[in-house]
């Protein structure tokens, strides 16, 4: 007899604990060995498929764990260990407890709640009855997790909070701690706060892990030395340095020997009851509330946790400091980490040269906290058990030696800070700790110095790149490189400095002339060398969007076979903590390149992806750019058209792109009369640019850069004060007649105005001189009566608008507008009008935030009944283009509507038998049955976007069933269903 809890069966992601078996690959069988420890009955994974034809998934995430105990009361002992853990270790979305009587959900999102001094309950993370009675009626609980759109709907919103997770909850404590202890005590350096702090931390970790069965800890036989309970006990007593000298000499690898002498001294002096009051939690002295430790298990916390403090210490320092943020110092989140990690280290099929003989190493040209390198081991130790588990049938982590030795073999990372190469080794043992036992700890385990040779200091100011000269030189060599380097140098050092010519030289890069010598692309070229594949975070102008890096483009994407970009634009705002930056991913392999097409996935905006719980990627985002398209410099904007919905709009751009350009009708006219001139204005420049007298500028009434420009009256105007100019311009320039554009784009037009007397304006404007003024109205007219239509194109060509700026544009995106005359007439189709107008609407908004107010939430409201039709109506149109014949034809058909998706039907068969109906809430039998079949559908399951093909009462039906977000249900979306509808139908020869 199957399984069945709410709608999750075995059929559909359930796994049972107890049948391990059942599992569909490495990721369930990993999870279920680790949450079989806690007790769990069950798991629903959300499973992804490669292709519909799969029967396997080949990756999975769970989603919901299920405790089958009828004895577990609310509040109870046992409640509160199952909530910390699954909670601290923030993998699952929600549990289920369940038992003959009742079956209740709480969210694993949020952590308990202090009721009392030093008491938590978890009471008001149960979801509603009415709410888990809606998923039980509704039967869409295994839809909503299975396809990660349970938090987006609109009742659940505030069910999750980024700043309600365990790392952030964690950080923002220590954050406070830390303040208040650099203000108690002034004798300690703030370096010095820091390693306290960052020790106690290890420590704790350590006191927590038990011996299965036991109460022993690792900690016990030290606490006994020096007759004490806790830590906290230790460090009351004045025995924090000697439970420290302990550890340091049990361990050796100078992990927990971290303090100088003169150090040391200091500590023995100062008052330490405010790290005792720190590691009891008894107050959050900043704002007098309680923080418990036991909201967390320490045994299910993230080694990655150690590394994120670490980063968010650098920043605060910094701006202790007055410096602001770190230049060059980004603090990469965990759940970007684990994304590439699984991206390039997948579970599945770990390689041979691990497999047989235990090597896969792993190198971080900058590794910083360490962030990478700990969830680079943590992935190690999994292959390690996955293979082991193929030859006993269990899942087993090694011994302390093996685990020891995989670290020392296969761990590498380089960075110019000492702190930095310091916490990387903190993070890497506790992410070792983490599979050994208290007895395996105490009894097995002597720590290598790792700061001899895996984790090492690279000497300012060449750093890295003088590393990697001497690993070249030695013949080293790696199986990954991975990591995100810095952007900038840091604020004391320059360019110059770090890319030293003489070290650049010797190192050889393949490609030495970088686009505006992009500090993040040296170390890729650099690292690239030494290693089989790389995947690391660059900045997505310097990759994708600056035109001025073509050749570059084309060399890398020739010499090296590039197959995933990940692009993260759209995320620009919020991805990281403290910089403002697009990104991407770029997965690339040092082979010289077969030319085949290259993945290109843009990740949106989602709830889940905004609170930082996971990246969501579905058939929408993905985009196959053929490889002569990604090196053609006259097809670049084929990135920016993908980044704004891909489909048919890179078409519609590349016919555009064919047309003349402003620019190029304005150097026609200049050929038939030198008197035109097209610039932008005048450059004021720094204190140490070569300047120029312009008397014709200096007292002149200029435009102004800090008035809005109204329609009526055009711009507003201020003296120039300035006697000196970088870039003064011609004179002629500024006379009449001239047509004065502003780099912005407005909502109707770009402000522009077409001045009859003399003129001045600055850099922030274009403006156009011509002989005659009616040749300046006729671009004028031109532009205002074909704005929507140039300002689309704009913002799919321009380098810069939705990359780094909402609306400011420069002049090269004026330049290449196109520019059509009589004998170039730009025609638009209907199909082509959509594209226009969802752009305008739409996909504009895709970088902006989805919250309540926000400008990106128009995306992301439920699909009214009016636009599903309209949806319908382009689809059927654009099929029946093709096959409507003998009376026969595409027509809409019912449009079931769920509470957590949409289904709708077309059909081709006699014109108007098959009626639109809209269902709700109760799908008829044969669609469940369908949806639901195994046998042919089972690739399809729980997809976000799926097609499903069925004969109907004599019509060929195609069933689209997708969430209920707007996205989804664009016009221009019904094309690109209409044109993958037609690539199914023509593979099967129709």
């Amino acid at each position: 007899m199957k399984t069945q809890i709410l709608d999750f069966t075995e059929n559909n992601g359930l796994v049972l604990c107890s049948k391990a078996s059942a599992a569909q690959n490495n990721y369930e069988r990993l999870y279920i060995s680790e949450v079989k420890k806690l007790n769990a009955y069950a798991v629903f994974f959300r499973r992804f498929f490669k292709t519909k034809e799969d029967i396997a998934a080949y990756k999975s995430e769970p989603v919901v764990c299920v405790f089958q105990e009828e004895d577990v009361l609310v509040n109870s002992p046992r409640h509160k260990e199952i909530h910390a853990a699954l909670w601290s270790e923030s993998k699952i979305d929600v549990y289920i407890i369940t038992g003959k009587t009742r079956l209740n959900i709480y969210n694993a999102r949020k952590p308990a709640e202090r009721i009392r001094e030093n008491e938590l309950s978890v009471e008001k993370l149960k979801f509603p009855l009415d709410a888990v009675k809606v998923l039980d009626k509704k039967r869409s609980a295994a839809h909503l997790f299975g396809t990660g759109t349970f938090w987006e709907q609109i009742e659940n919103h505030n069910q999750i909070n980024l700043d309600k997770s365990p790392y952030v909850h964690l950080i923002n404590y220590l954050m406070k701690v830390r303040k208040d202890f650099n203000e108690r005590s002034k004798k300690l350096e703030p370096e010095t706060i820091d390693k306290i702090l960052v020790l106690s931390i290890l420590v704790k970790f350590l006191e927590e892990k038990k011996d299965s069965g036991t109460d022993r800890s690792t900690l016990d036989e030290i606490f006994s030395k020096y007759q004490v309970q806790s830590f906290i006990e230790a460090v009351e007593k004045g025995k924090f340095l000697n439970v420290l000298g302990d550890l340091s000499t049990e361990f050796n690898g100078r992990v927990f020997d971290q303090f100088t002498l003169l150090e040391k001294e200091q500590i023995e002096k100062i008052d330490l009851s405010l790290l005792a009051q720190f590691l009891g939690a008894e107050s959050d002295l900043s704002t007098q509330q309680l923080f418990l430790w036991k909201q967390y298990s320490f045994q299910h916390l993230p080694a990655e946790v150690i590394s994120a403090i670490y980063e968010n210490f650098i920043q605060e320092e910094a701006q202790r400091d007055g410096k602001g943020r770190e230049k060059g110092v980004v603090y990469t989140p965990i759940h970007l980490v684990n994304f590439m990690v699984d991206e390039v280290m997948p579970l599945e099929n770990p390689p041979a040269s691990f497999t047989e003989n235990g090597i896969y190493k792993v190198l971080d040209p900058t590794c910083g906290s360490g962030v990478f390198l700990v969830a680079a081991y943590k992935r190690l130790m999994q292959w390690w058990a996955i293979t082991e588990s193929e030859k006993t049938g269990e899942i087993l982590y090694p011994d302390a030696r093996t685990a020891q030795k995989i670290l020392e073999e296969n761990i590498f990372g380089v960075d110019v800070k000492r702190t930095a190469v310091r916490v990387t080794i903190f993070g890497l043992t506790t992410a070792l700790l983490d599979y050994l036992t208290p007895k395996e700890v105490w009894g097995e385990l002597k720590f290598q110095d790792l700061s001899t040779k895996n984790i090492v200091e690279a000497k300012p100011h060449t750093g890295f790149f003088q590393w990697a000269l001497e690993a070249k030189n030695e013949n080293r060599h790696f199986s990954l490189v991975i990591g995100n380097p810095p952007f900038n140098p840091e604020k004391k050092s320059s360019k110059q400095k770090v890319l030293d010519e003489h070290v650049i030289s010797d190192l050889g890069l393949k490609h030495p002339s970088i686009p505006r010598k992009n500090f993040a692309l040296h170390f890729f070229e650099a690292s690239i060398m030494l290693a089989d594949s790389i995947c690391m975070i660059i900045p997505a102008n310097a990759l994708l969007y600056d035109k001025s890096a073509g050749n570059y483009r084309r060399e890398l994407f020739t010499d090296y076979t590039i197959s995933d970009i990940y692009d993260f634009t759209h995320l620009r705002r919020g991805l990281f903590a403290s910089a403002d930056t697009p990104v991407v991913a770029l997965i690339v392999s040092n082979r010289a390149s077969e030319f085949q097409p290259i993945n290109h996935t843009v990740v949106k905006r989602t709830i889940s992806v905004e609170q930082k719980v996971r990246f969501e990627i579905d058939e929408y985002d993905r985009h196959l750019v053929k490889w002569d398209w990604a090196v053609d410099p006259k097809k670049q904007f084929v990135w920016k058209t993908n980044l704004l919905g891909g489909g048919r709009l890179f078409h519609l751009i590349h016919n555009l792109s064919l047309l003349p350009t402003l620019k190029r009708y304005i150097y026609r006219k200049k050929e038939e009369n030198s008197k035109w001139i097209y610039s932008s204005g005048y450059k004021v420049g720094g204190s140490t640019t070569k300047k120029y007298l312009a008397p014709y500028l200096t007292g002149k009434n200029t435009l102004d850069t800090k008035r809005k420009f109204n329609r009526e009256l055009g711009f507003s105007f201020v003296e120039e004060i300035n006697k000196e100019f970088e870039a003064p311009r011609t004179k002629e320039l500024y006379e009449p007649p001239v047509l004065i554009l502003a780099e912005v784009l407005g909502l109707e037009s770009i402000p522009m105005q077409l001045f009859t007397n003399s003129q001045p304006f600055n850099i922030s404007f274009v403006g156009i001189h011509a002989p005659l003024k009616e040749d300046l109205i006729k671009i004028k007219s031109y532009i205002e009566d074909n704005y929507k239509l140039l300002k689309a194109y704009m913002l799919a060509t321009s380098s810069k608008l939705l990359i780094n700026k909402e609306t400011t544009i420069v002049k090269e995106d004026l330049d290449m507008i196109p520019f059509a005359t009589k004998e170039d007439l730009i025609t638009i189709s209907s199909a082509d009008q959509i594209l226009l107008d969802d752009l305008l609407t739409y996909e504009i908004h895709l970088g902006k935030a989805i919250t309540k107010n926000s400008s990106g939430a128009i995306l992301h409201h439920p699909v009214k009944e009016k636009q599903l039709q309209e949806y319908g109506e382009v689809l059927c149109s654009e099929l029946n283009d093709i096959y409507a014949k003998d009376g026969n034809r595409w027509q809409s058909g019912k449009v079931y509507r769920m509470p957590s998706y949409t289904v709708y039907q077309i059909g081709f068969g006699v014109d108007g038998k098959l009626k639109q109906e809209f269902v709700d809430d109760q799908l008829d039998d044969s669609i469940e049955n369908l949806i639901k079949n195994d046998a042919t559908n089972r690739g399809a399951a729980y997809k976000r976007i799926v097609r499903l093909y069925d004969h109907v009462d004599g019509f060929d039906c195609v069933y689209f069933i997708k969430p209920n977000a707007l996205r989804y249900w664009l016009k221009s979306i019904a094309l690109r269903d209409a044109d993958e509808t037609f690539s199914d139908f023509k593979a099967e020869g129709y």
